[in-house]
């Protein structure tokens, strides 16, 4: 199992000056690498045993330039196997060339004692910073070369300014790195930086080993995000089936946070709502003032703690909210809701009158109060917290597919309305709020789930329904 504790570091002016230097080299570094990249798939596009019908003409000569054939592991390699152990050991010779392409993240790699040779402000930087920089590269720019499995792709990296790259990462800090002093002080000792203290407001779990350490500047200083890892905890996820007596239906709303199927509701706490005319005040105040100045800066600041409230406010809620929901029940039965869908902005609305092209009214103003809205909420992250918190518990959360279930009751049975009709009258006799009423159905059609097998849908829930008056299935 792998777990992610952040702790406040309380770093003395000499180590805070010395990690923001860090970061400016760091940052150039990326881009240069980025860069590099770019430049060689632009070139090549294709593998040196391929036509390159898509790619400039350029000489194997140039491909290969500065490139040698294979390289000697210095290091235990990063990858490992189902074990735990390294796929590659020190000493081990290793080609450059896999396929016909260049293993550029090796090259770059390898390429950064000439860096260290040319440039010596790398010489202040420790080692293993200055080479967790090319990761990231590595991770961002296949999603924009390589398609998902609908043929898509991402868009293409960008640049880090000054302002965008903010964070250091030790890839091999381990246990040993965090000391205790005579006066039980806790020191986590960083490389090149010394060792700085930290508010140890909660201990590692026992059995768990440091992996590795992000220093992260936010507006009231400096934190460190620490990945510890175990082997020996396994990552279990409880498939328990839903029933009558052990499950809730669970509706994910704006008006409330979110609606339970015993008519119970959540109150949405809408904390950006609630800070947005703090906020306004404070921009109009910051755009008045001199970029730069004394002023200018304190306002800065106050505007960047207000925005961080608003966030950590945004991730505490739900995981608070998850928490107390599963005292109540052991499967929880929550709507599989397509955000992206419903927070896009609003399609552009044409005619054709006369023969020229006609914009007409599409409400984008409505439109983008209620995608406001629904980010506000925080509907995703909820359904992240729920799921992981379930793990963590040994309960189950199970998704269904939402469509329909708003224009239905307990019964299932339709009763058609507009998004804009707030009740629900059911020819059973219910009679209560839309969105109350939906947590009904969502657990109905949830009872329907078998463990191991897909999501399921209103369309199958009907379908039990149907073989229930025949009399072919058990209630459950």
């Amino acid at each position: 199992m792998q777990l992610t504790y952040k702790y406040t570091l309380r770093p003395t002016k000499y180590q805070a000056v010395t990690i923001t230097t860090h970061l400016e080299p760091c940052r150039r570094q990326y881009n240069y690498r980025l860069c590099d990249r770019f430049k060689r798939w632009e070139s090549t596009r294709t593998a040196l045993n391929a036509c390159p019908l898509t790619a400039y003409r350029v000489s194997v000569e140039e491909i290969y330039n500065n490139i040698p054939l294979t390289r000697v592991q210095t290091t235990g390699g990063r990858k490992k196997d189902g074990s735990g152990n390294p796929l590659t050991k020190k000493g081990d010779v290793v080609s450059n060339i896999d396929g016909g392409y260049v293993q550029k993240p090796t090259v770059q790699l390898a390429d950064l004692k000439n860096t260290k040779r040319l440039f010596l402000d790398y010489e202040t930087l420790d080692c293993q910073v200055l080479q967790d920089v090319v990761h990231p590269v590595e991770t961002s720019f296949p999603n924009f070369t390589t398609p998902d499995k609908n043929g898509n792709r991402r868009g293409k990296s960008k640049f880090k300014g000054f302002h965008y790259y903010t964070s250091l990462t030790y890839p091999k800090l381990d246990n040993l790195n965090i000391i205790k002093d005579e006066q039980n002080r806790i020191y986590i000792d960083l490389g090149k930086v010394g060792q700085v203290p930290r508010v140890f407001h909660r201990p590692i779990p026992t059995g768990f080993k440091v992996q590795t350490g992000t220093v992260i500047p936010e507006a009231d200083g400096w934190h460190i995000s620490l990945t510890v890892e175990s082997q020996r905890v396994p990552v279990t996820v409880a498939e328990i089936q839903p029933t009558a007596e052990n499950s809730m239906g669970l509706d994910l709303g704006i008006a409330n946070y979110v609606y339970l199927s015993n008519g119970e509701q959540v109150k949405n706490p809408r904390f950006l709502r609630a800070s947005a005319e703090k906020l306004a005040r404070l921009q109009a105040k910051l755009a008045s003032r001199v970029k730069g100045s004394k002023p200018w800066k304190i306002l800065k600041g106050k505007l960047y703690k207000l925005h961080q409230f608003v966030a950590r406010a945004s991730r505490d809620f739900p995981s608070q909210t998850a928490h107390k929901l599963f005292d109540k029940c052991d499967v929880w039965v929550v709507e599989d809701l397509s955000l992206k869908n419903r927070t896009r902005r609003a399609p552009v609305n044409t005619d054709i009158e006369e023969g020229n092209l006609v914009y007409l009214p599409n409400s984008p103003a409505v439109h983008s109060g209620w995608n406001k809205s629904i980010l506000d909420a925080a509907q995703g992250q909820f359904t992240t917290v729920i799921k992981y918190v379930a793990g963590k518990l040994s309960k189950s959360v199970v998704f269904v597919d939402p469509k329909g279930t708003f224009q239905r009751g307990n019964c299932l049975y339709k009763r058609s309305k507009e998004l804009s009709d707030r009740w629900h009258s059911c020819q059973c006799g219910e009679s209560q709020e839309r969105d109350e009423n939906s947590a009904k159905p969502i657990k109905k059609i949830g009872l329907n789930y078998e463990s191991g097998g897909a999501s399921t849908s209103l369309k199958k829930a009907l379908a039990w329904r149907e073989k229930e008056a025949c009399g072919l299935t058990v209630l459950r």
